[in-house]
């Protein structure tokens, strides 16, 4: 009889792939500062949740929950000149509600 998959066995031997993708995201431009434990948490939960039953399934979701992982803990913010001249002018009156 085949042995019973273990998720967090399986991610315990994968920990340092996703320790280096991590360490990959910390020197990104738009890393959002999440700590490595919030980071591996968040892989964790997301194979739990895709709940594979074999290591070859897991093998085939790991790399991608760590890159919707990564995406989701970066931030990309664009600049909106004229909402901000708006802000300034409006700032401190009623109108400030509408910006």
């Amino acid at each position: 009889m085949a042995t019973k998959f273990e998720l967090k066995e399986y991610m315990t031997n994968n920990r340092e792939m996703v320790i280096a993708e991590y360490n990959k995201l910390t020197t990104h431009k738009f890393f959002n500062g999440v700590t490595l434990k919030a980071f591996m948490v968040q892989v964790y939960n997301l194979m739990a949740v895709n709940n594979p039953k074999s290591e070859k399934r897991a093998d085939s979701l790991l790399s991608h929950m760590v890159s919707q992982v990564v995406v989701n803990n970066s931030k990309v913010e664009a600049i909106d000149k004229q909402q901000e001249a708006l802000v300034a002018k409006y700032q401190g009156t009623a109108f400030m509600a509408m910006v």
